[in-house]
């Protein structure tokens, strides 16, 4: 299926559908790609050094899901809240340009 395809079929859902999927879909880029670009940026920044790999990490975010770190609860939970900033920002803009 194409992207636009996609993204038309996701506008003729029901609003709460459509921000659970949304929000899933974050939640999946926090805790799935974002440890990911943190391992590759920190190794091309300070290089390799023993003991890292890209499973460590994935293990010490989840560790630290389990144990409330909010470092981990950050990495998973950034793009969401991110999304959720630039949705605010955007509806106080159009009020602001409609008041």
């Amino acid at each position: 299926m194409q992207a636009p395809a996609i993204l038309q079929r996701l506008a003729t859902l029901p609003g709460p559908v459509r921000q659970l999927l949304l929000a899933g879909a974050w939640l999946a880029v926090g805790l799935l790609v974002l440890p990911a670009l943190i391992f590759v940026s920190g190794i091309a920044l300070l290089g390799r050094y023993e003991g890292a790999g890209l499973g460590p990490t994935y293990g010490s975010i989840i560790d630290g899901l389990g144990e409330g770190s909010a470092a981990a609860w950050a990495v998973v939970l950034g793009p969401y809240l991110l999304f959720l900033l630039f949705k605010a920002l955007l509806a106080w803009w159009r009020a602001a340009n409609w008041a």
